[in-house]
């Protein structure tokens, strides 16, 4: 029996901390694809590449309001097509052109359909698939599934331990142990080159990273509450050893 109760523990804490670590990264992911995190995360990247000066700025706006004289929709083809409505041209002024563009850039790749699975763009290198609302689509959905797993596991993992120190302890640890990703975001910096460190994109997506990944908070929280319980008690236990102590030696002192 005892081995067998150990065998589970080992089984059970195993499939626990790799789906809930599962867990995580896909959580984190899911956020980061979210349409505003990316949006944010890619705009200054692709402000960088459009590179507009502000004569340019006037020549492109001159033109698509000179386009939108006589049509309602203007298709540009960058590699991507993109439409833009001569209603938001009416709009905007040529100060917000950039910004407005880059948006329309950044709607083009993001909501493009794809003709393949996580795999099949990997293996045809459509690496943009993987900053799409279609792949957050598909992670959102994993998530759900993976949740379920994760409690299953956890409370398989709950019931295998005898104690509730032994439990507290053990979650304890576990959250704990979860949440020291957070901390280390910032060090990250250090991994890479300093051509990158300075620049301004690196300096977004750091600040997102760390915003995103904030929920780890959480497991923080939780970890030291449940040390915090366990060695409540543990004290707890020690008093009521001492007070059973203390009564059979006065008990055993009456005896003789």
């Amino acid at each position: 029996m005892g081995i067998l109760r150990t065998f589970s523990k080992v089984l059970f804490s195993t499939a626990f901390i790799l789906s809930l670590t599962l867990l995580i990264a896909i959580f984190f992911l899911s956020k980061i694809t979210e349409y505003s995190t990316l949006k944010r995360i890619t705009y200054p990247l692709i402000e960088k590449q459009l590179n507009i000066t502000e004569e340019q700025k006037s020549a492109i706006f001159n033109y698509l309001q000179y386009r939108c004289a006589n049509e309602k929709e203007i298709n540009i083809n960058i590699g991507k097509n993109i439409s833009i409505s001569c209603e938001d041209i009416k709009k905007i002024s040529e100060n917000n052109i950039t910004d407005y563009l880059a948006g329309k850039i950044f709607d083009a790749f993001y909501l493009e359909k794809y003709d393949c699975e996580i795999q099949g763009c990997l293996e045809k290198q459509k690496f943009e698939y993987f900053l799409s609302f279609e792949f957050h689509e598909k992670i959102s959905e994993f998530f759900k599934y993976l949740i379920i797993v994760t409690i299953a596991f956890g409370l398989l993992y709950f019931i295998s331990i005898e104690s509730m120190e032994g439990r507290a302890l053990s979650f304890g640890i576990i959250f704990l142990l979860t949440s020291i990703p957070y901390f280390l975001i910032d060090y990250t910096k250090l991994l890479l080159p300093q051509s990158l460190k300075d620049s301004e994109a690196m300096s977004i997506i750091m600040v997102e990273f760390k915003t995103q990944a904030s929920f780890l908070l959480y497991f923080l929280f939780a970890g030291v509450i449940l040390l915090l319980i366990y060695f409540l008690l543990r004290i707890r236990k020690r008093g009521l050893l001492t007070k059973n102590n203390k009564r059979y030696v006065a008990g055993k002192r009456r005896n003789e």
